[in-house]
């Protein structure tokens, strides 16, 4: 037992490592942060739902960076690694097919948790600045603007003192400064008054996060269990695929399971994203219940572990000589 765990550990923070080394995870995670921050900006005709329109981009773009990088970071190591002969030789010592798959979503699950962290504490922040209509709150906006910049400074500069890899420095550097740009906005007000923290943080905006993140994961999973056949361009544009269509189920299937097997199938099947997308409640005034999230963690969960069974079951035929 002992030796499994430590097995799963190893392969996992190896996985994870790998994972947040590659210059275009880096690049898509920053660029969701920025972009995040950067909508109460380029959002101009409001028409007085300021704040409504930036929290449905911010999350929206979110959820779809979070399917770019599972997708890819799913490829980036396990494809990858494949081909290079790596799984090969991990294998021959002895290591267990299924131990191997498992813990490379692990680590990878890590990873896209810890993204998952970045990009709602930037709707959090994003969602405040937006708060009152013709006007930003600076003191979280520019916090939050600010962390990227200096996650890429503190990186760049121990790249060069310590020759250690700038991309992974900066994406464990950034996470740093996000959690300390929404402490630090946390205890003012928008005036710049010392207030009780999370006094004027959008609370209500958590559970959404938690939701999309969970998301995330169901994606994650299914881009591994494809990862062991396919390559990055197929393996996303096949999670592209679900995504889309799990988003338009209640339509394509919902209305038509009642009278047909085949779309009751189809409807089981498919992940309904639409579980995960709540915001329209969060608009009308309805605070999203932490008993509807764990809910949903259960719908994910069975997804997540049907999904990885079927990728196990893949990946005993695969040949990785």
């Amino acid at each position: 037992m002992n030796r499994s765990i430590s097995q799963i550990t190893a392969i996992a923070s190896l996985t994870a490592l790998e994972a947040i080394r590659q210059p275009v995870f880096l690049l898509v995670a920053t660029t969701c942060v920025l972009g995040i921050g950067l909508m109460p900006i380029l959002i101009t005709h409001t028409l007085g739902e300021a704040q409504k329109l930036v929290l449905d981009s911010a999350l929206a773009l979110y959820f779809v960076c979070g399917l770019i990088l599972g997708g890819y970071a799913a490829c980036s190591t396990l494809t990858r690694e494949i081909r290079q002969g790596t799984v090969a030789t991990v294998l021959s010592k002895p290591v267990n097919r299924g131990l191997f798959f498992v813990s490379k979503f692990l680590g990878i699950g890590a990873v896209m948790l810890v993204f998952s962290l970045n990009a709602t504490l930037a709707t959090l922040l994003s969602t405040r600045t937006a708060a009152e209509d013709f006007m930003m709150d600076w003191r979280s906006g520019g916090p939050l603007l600010a962390a990227p910049l200096l996650a890429y400074g503190f990186a760049g500069l121990r790249n060069f003192i310590t020759r250690k890899p700038f991309a992974s420095g900066a994406f464990a550097a950034m996470t740093v400064c996000m959690a300390l740009a929404f402490l630090a906005s946390g205890w003012v007000d928008e005036h710049g008054h010392r207030t009780a923290f999370g006094a004027h943080v959008p609370w209500q905006v958590l559970p959404a996060g938690a939701l999309i993140a969970m998301a995330i994961l169901v994606l994650a999973a299914l881009a591994v269990s494809l990862a062991s056949r396919l390559d990055t361009l197929p393996n996303l544009s096949l999670c592209t695929v679900v995504f889309l269509v799990g988003l338009m189920s209640d339509y394509l299937f919902g209305r038509h399971a009642a009278d047909h097997a085949f779309a009751a199938l189809l409807y089981r099947l498919i992940p309904n994203w639409q579980h995960f997308w709540v915001v329209d409640a969060l608009h009308n005034g309805y605070p999203i219940p932490w008993a509807y999230v764990t809910w949903v963690g259960s719908y994910a969960l069975l997804f997540v572990s049907g999904i990885l069974g079927l990728g196990m079951f893949a990946f005993q035929k695969t040949d990785v000589s």
